[in-house]
């Protein structure tokens, strides 16, 4: 019987993306070394955006209906999904995000990343909309989900504060995402380079969410109270849920000369605005990991994080300095008095690695397989 690992995302490689292209490559060599049949259910979204999709195309098997509209996309799921793993011999689906279970779909593996839904009521545009997208993927996968993985203690403290459940408590697992990076490793390529100090945005351009107004007053602050020209650079792209937001916002700072969007990038020019970054910004109050906090710590970069982030505090110790994004005065001051000290960050040595977190995977896939090929 054959294992498949349910890796789509929608828009340009960003949070879900980064996630997949760490994890898959150690994944699918620790479960190919236990002997385990897979196949990679991927989208051609992903399959385009993602290097690690391409390297293991031997693996995937492309599903053009995960790139649908979430009602064609959960229409086909409902309907037909159950009838494909039976013709293919999967006996087991890892939903590695956005994972969608119903009844009568096979024994599943659900990967939650964070709890937005439930923390912002209309984050997807109304309450009903953000009501259903819970009800899809969180409620159901505490239902019906035979093992739920948090990707860090902070998304496994969300859980269990929205959803204080018996049943919950007894199929929650925390698996931590890896806090290394290949980032650090690329060589550097020529990119303009300024004698002004940068802080760099890194990630979905979604200003409520990624609490960008609050970036740029942080970046006022430090030119206004430092006597230096700092710059804010934002780099990353945009998803359609919030493109309209995140197309104002550019507008709205398009006249400023002390911002600048970069676009997305490719791994070899985000590797190097990291390297010339005076420091990174990731004001999120509520992401479940934060990827580009541990990209920043793989540099030596501090990351100016929201004080209430537990996430960011989790995986960036040793490298993060925590502020209030309501006192972006007393946070400038705080980076000032930081970057004073010392411009380089020492991170915890003994954070998660992406090979710890695939052979915890690959232990808990073979042990369920076990479980329900008796």
């Amino acid at each position: 019987m054959t294992v498949a690992l349910v890796a789509y995302y929608l828009g340009p490689r960003l949070g879900i993306g980064q996630y997949l292209d760490r994890l898959l490559p150690p994944l699918v060599e620790a479960l190919v070394q236990k002997g385990i049949q897979l196949k990679i259910l991927s989208s051609p979204n992903a399959l385009q955006n993602t290097p690690a999709l391409q390297q293991l195309k031997a693996y995937v098997e492309v599903i053009p209906e995960l790139d649908y509209s979430p009602s064609r996309r959960y229409l086909w799921l409902a309907t037909k999904f159950s009838q494909y793993c039976q013709h293919s011999g999967i006996n087991l689906a890892v939903w590695l995000s956005n994972p969608v279970l119903l009844p009568w779909h096979p024994p599943t593996i659900a990967v939650i990343h964070d709890v937005n839904e439930w923390k912002a009521k209309e984050k997807y545009g109304s309450r009903l909309k953000t009501a259903l997208r819970s009800l899809i993927y969180l409620d159901a996968s505490i239902w019906l989900a035979k093992e739920i993985i948090a990707v860090s203690k902070a998304t496994e403290d969300d859980l269990h504060h929205f959803r204080p459940q018996t049943r919950l408590k007894d199929k929650l697992k925390v698996i931590s995402n890896g806090a290394d990076s290949s980032l650090a490793s690329l060589p550097p390529v020529n990119l303009p380079t300024s004698d002004h100090p940068f802080l760099l945005s890194v990630g979905r351009i979604d200003p409520a969410a990624k609490r960008l107004p609050e970036a740029l007053a942080l970046v006022r602050a430090l030119r206004e109270h430092s006597g230096q020209p700092w710059e804010l650079r934002l780099v990353g792209g945009m998803n359609t849920s919030t493109q309209l937001e995140g197309e104002a916002f550019l507008d709205s700072v398009s006249q400023l000369e002390w911002v600048t969007y970069q676009g997305h990038v490719d791994d070899q020019t985000l590797a190097q605005c990291y390297r010339q970054a005076a420091a990174v910004v990731y004001l999120s109050e509520s992401e479940g990991f934060g990827l580009p906090i541990a990209e920043a710590a793989s540099f030596k970069k501090w990351v100016v994080v929201n004080e209430v982030n537990q996430a960011a505090i989790e995986v960036g110790k040793g490298a993060i300095i925590p502020i209030s994004t309501q006192a972006p005065t007393t946070a400038a001051q705080k980076v000032i008095r930081q970057l004073a000290l010392s411009t380089t960050a020492s991170p915890n040595k003994s954070l998660p690695t992406w090979q710890t977190a695939a052979d915890s995977y690959a232990a808990d896939i073979q042990y369920w397989q076990a479980a329900v090929s008796q």
